[in-house]
C-alpha cells in the first residue's frame, strides 16, 4: 500500500466524500452519486478511475459486482488520521455535557455511570466506561491516635496523598507512650516500602525495636495489609447495547454474535485501553487490536488520568462505519469535563461551540439521494 503522503489531493477529496456518504447512508457509493457533489467537479469517468486506483491501493473495497465502493479499514484509518472535519458540537450538546459536572462532589463511579449513559444517547452507539484497577501503593507516613487501653486509630498517608485510617483492637493493653514507640518503628521500617517487600526480616526488625511489645507487630501489620495491601479489580460497564441492532452491519447473525462476543471480552478490552500510548482520543479500527472478535468493529476511547495513573476511561464501540468526527469530539469534551470536575475546577464549563470548534465545511451530500 502506498504511503498516505503519496495520495493526490484529488484522491483524498474523493476518498473523504465516499466515507462521509457511506457513514451517513450505510451503502456502497458510486461515481454517479459523487458527480452530484459540488466540491468534486469531475466527470463520472474520472471519478471511476480514481476510485479504481484507491481500491488498488487498499483504501476502498467493492462488496459486490455493482460500481459502488465502501471504505476499507485502511481507508477509515486515513480518514480518522487526516481527512475528517472536526465535529461542530452543538449548543444543546454543550449544555448536556456541562450538566454532567454541575455537582462537583460526585464520586468517580457516579460520574462515569452518568457519562456512559450520556455518551450513548448523544452518539447513538453503545458506550463503555472503565474504572481501572487500583493498587494502594506504599504508606508515606504513619500516625496513630490512642483511644483506650485496648484500641487506637492507625492513620496511613499513602504516596498519592490519600489518607486511610483503621481502628486497631488489641487483646493486650497499650498506653500512649508505647503507641508513640510503635508509630516511630513503623515509620522507620515500613514507610515508603511496597507491601510485597514487608517480609520476615523486616518484621523481625520491627519486633526487635519494640522489645517487650513485639507482640503488637503482627496484628498491626495485618491491619496495614487489610487497609491498603489489596488490589481493587477494574471494571467495564456498557450502556445502550441494544443500539447495535439498529445498524445494518449487524443484521447478519454471525456479525451480531461476533459483536456480543466482543462485549464479553471485558478483560481484553480493558487491557487494550489501559495500555494505550495515546494520551488523547484513541481510535482502534478493526484488526488493529489483539481482540480477534473486533475485526469488524471500532473502539474509540480516552483515558482519565490522575497523577500520571489511569483511573478510568470513556468510550464508544460500534461498526467501522461510525460518525468518527462526532464521537471523537464528544468523548474528548466529556473526559475534559470529568477531569475538571475531579480536580475541583470551578471553571469546568465548556465554552460555546463557536469558540471551541473551528469546523470546516462538511462534505455536501444531496438530501435523500440514492446512487
Amino acid at each position: 500500500m502506498e504511503h498516505h503522503a503519496e495520495l493526490s489531493e484529488r484522491k483524498k477529496k474523493i476518498l473523504k466524500a465516499i466515507i462521509d456518504v457511506h457513514i451517513r447512508l450505510g451503502e456502497p457509493v458510486g461515481s454517479k452519486f459523487l458527480t452530484q457533489n459540488e466540491q468534486i467537479a469531475l466527470s463520472s469517468a474520472t471519478i471511476r478511475n480514481e476510485m479504481a486506483e484507491l481500491e488498488e491501493m487498499g483504501y476502498l473495497e467493492q462488496p459486490h459486482t455493482s460500481a459502488g465502493r465502501v471504505p476499507s479499514r485502511a481507508g477509515y484509518r486515513l480518514y480518522v488520521d487526516s481527512l475528517m472535519n472536526r465535529y461542530p458540537i452543538t449548543s444543546q450538546e454543550t449544555e448536556e455535557l456541562n450538566e454532567l459536572i454541575r455537582e462537583k462532589n460526585e464520586a468517580l463511579d457516579k460520574l462515569l455511570e452518568q457519562a456512559g449513559k450520556m455518551v450513548s444517547v448523544l452518539t447513538n452507539y453503545t458506550s463503555l466506561v472503565m474504572k481501572a484497577s487500583t493498587t494502594y501503593g506504599t504508606v508515606k507516613r504513619f500516625d496513630a491516635v490512642w483511644l483506650d487501653k485496648n484500641s487506637f486509630i492507625l492513620v496511613m498517608m499513602l504516596d498519592n496523598e490519600v489518607v486511610h485510617s483503621k481502628t486497631v483492637h488489641l487483646k493486650s493493653e497499650i498506653d500512649e507512650a508505647v503507641l508513640k514507640t510503635l508509630t516511630t518503628a513503623l515509620n522507620n521500617h515500613i514507610a515508603g516500602i511496597a507491601m510485597e517487600q514487608i517480609n520476615l526480616p523486616r518484621m523481625m526488625e520491627l519486633e526487635q525495636e519494640m522489645g517487650e511489645y513485639a507482640h503488637l507487630i503482627t496484628p498491626v501489620v495485618k491491619t496495614v495489609y487489610e487497609a491498603i495491601g489489596t488490589q481493587k479489580a477494574g471494571a467495564i460497564q456498557f450502556e445502550g447495547v441494544n443500539k447495535i441492532l439498529q445498524y445494518p452491519e449487524f443484521s447478519d447473525v454471525d456479525r451480531i454474535r461476533e459483536m456480543f462476543d466482543v462485549l464479553e471480552k471485558k478483560e481484553e478490552i480493558m487491557n487494550v485501553m489501559t495500555h494505550a500510548k495515546n494520551d488523547g482520543v484513541n481510535v482502534i479500527i478493526g484488526g488493529e487490536t489483539t481482540v480477534r472478535q473486533m475485526e469488524n468493529s471500532t473502539l474509540i476511547f480516552k483515558n482519565l488520568t490522575e497523577n500520571g495513573h489511569i483511573i478510568g476511561a470513556i468510550g464508544v464501540i460500534g461498526p467501522c462505519r461510525m460518525d468518527y468526527a462526532k464521537v471523537v469530539t464528544l468523548i474528548d469534551c466529556m473526559t475534559d469535563r470529568i477531569s475538571f470536575a475531579l480536580n475541583g475546577d470551578n471553571k469546568s464549563v465548556l465554552p460555546s461551540p463557536q469558540s471551541r470548534t473551528e469546523a470546516s465545511a462538511d462534505t455536501k451530500i444531496p438530501p435523500d439521494t440514492k446512487h
